[in-house]
């Protein structure tokens, strides 16, 4: 608590309602304009995307298995097209995060 140059009392918790001297409560303030947030094109884009593509950071535990496995036997291979729109959603993640 501290006591400004008024010799009113400026306490936290009671933030806004200064003390009088006198005694007297002080006037209550008007009330703030109502706060606004504007919402950017890209930002709204970026929103669609990831309701489309969903939970790019999600990879199940069967599937890496299933997949370990199979390099350990020598016999994956990959599809081009697969891969190529992994990396996408991959960056496409990155971005979105």
């Amino acid at each position: 608590m501290k006591v400004n140059e008024r010799k009113s009392v400026i306490d936290p918790a009671v933030a806004g309602s200064a003390v009088r001297p006198d005694g007297a409560a002080a006037a209550p303030e008007p009330p703030a304009a109502a706060d606004r947030v504007s919402v950017s094109d890209a930002a709204r884009d970026l929103a669609r995307l990831r309701s489309e593509v969903g939970d790019v950071n999600t990879v199940g535990a069967e599937r890496v298995s299933g997949l370990s496995a199979v390099m350990a036997k020598g016999q994956y291979s990959a599809d081009v097209r697969d891969v190529a729109a992994k990396v996408l959603r991959s960056i496409l993640g990155e971005l979105l995060s």
